[in-house]
């Protein structure tokens, strides 16, 4: 009860104000949007460069903590877009989807604020070493089996890789952690006065992302509540978590801290990433945008009980 108060509520208070007045007549109605390109390219850049600065390169159990995760939702992405084939019938662009659906974690507007308040800095900065990779190995891998199934439409392999890998170099996400670490590595400070513009720009990000998430939500409704859009909504609030929990304890023997930050990011909500990949490629749009909604949700709950269980622990 004491998480679900002092941690869930407030996170998902924000979320759920954003959704109620981020809309017309207050907002405009691009407004999410244009509150999203100032979180994703100033606010938060800003705390994550700020925060990864002040630690060194991953090393020991941080690197068995980047095993563990994607040894687990590799093997769930695979089980799953394997399921959507052989069971719902689905092409390979279908399956990419609901794949991505099922596994593709809100690592950023909700798995930001609620990993610095479940567990602080320390939480924040091992949960970043996992986001690094996150879009890169699910989108890129969903886009490889959506182009091969529009075959002739789409070009080869190499472009999909060339388009991929160019879209990470400007991630300004990425580029802030990843410039973060290397900061950090040299054994540097940030100077006193940009430090203070740095972190007020990043204290900006978390209740703006939270607000931006309940906003984005606007427009989007919950339809197909049996068959895919609980497929989605199952493996990604128990399913991916499970496995992660798995990994982490029983393979790798993650640390107390260690494993609760990869079991709680697992158990995100789905990120509007693959709401837009479905948008993308013309499949199972309002499907996934269920599955969005009933996520984000849920997981108030399901990932409220996760942090009280490692809190406790």
């Amino acid at each position: 009860m004491d998480t679900i108060l002092n941690i869930i509520l407030p996170v998902f208070g924000l979320v759920a104000i954003g959704f109620v007045v981020g809309r017309p007549p207050v907002f405009p109605a691009d407004f999410a949007k244009s509150l999203s390109n100032f979180i994703f390219y100033l606010a938060l850049p800003c705390l994550l460069f700020r925060s990864m600065a002040s630690r060194g390169l991953p090393h020991g159990d941080e690197i068995n903590l980047i095993a563990a995760y994607y040894l687990a939702l590799t093997a769930i992405m695979l089980a799953s877009f394997l399921y959507a084939r052989w069971v719902y019938r689905e092409t390979l662009g279908g399956a990419a989807t609901l794949m991505l659906g099922s596994c593709f974690s809100n690592t950023v507007l909700v798995g930001v604020p609620l990993m610095l308040a479940a567990f602080g800095q320390a939480g924040l900065q091992q949960m970043l070493l996992l986001v690094t990779g996150h879009a890169a190995w699910l989108i890129g891998i969903a886009t490889v089996l959506a182009e091969a199934s529009r075959a002739g439409k789409g070009g080869g392999a190499l472009r999909i890789a060339g388009q991929t890998m160019a879209a990470l170099v400007k991630n300004p996400v990425i580029v802030a952690i990843l410039s973060g670490l290397a900061f950090g590595a040299t054994g540097l400070t940030i100077p006193g006065p940009i430090d203070g513009m740095i972190r007020m720009l990043g204290d900006a990000a978390v209740p703006c992302s939270l607000f931006a998430l309940g906003a984005s939500l606007v427009g989007l409704t919950v339809t197909d509540l049996v068959g895919r859009t609980l497929f989605m909504t199952m493996v990604k609030l128990f399913v991916l978590p499970a496995a992660v929990f798995v990994s982490g304890r029983y393979i790798f023997d993650l640390p107390p801290l260690t494993l609760a930050v990869a079991v709680t990011t697992a158990s995100m909500p789905s990120g509007m990433n693959a709401f837009l990949f479905a948008q993308r490629y013309g499949t199972h749009v309002a499907r996934t945008a269920s599955s969005t909604m009933l996520t984000t949700l849920f997981s108030a709950l399901t990932t409220g009980l996760i942090i009280d269980i490692f809190r406790g622990g």
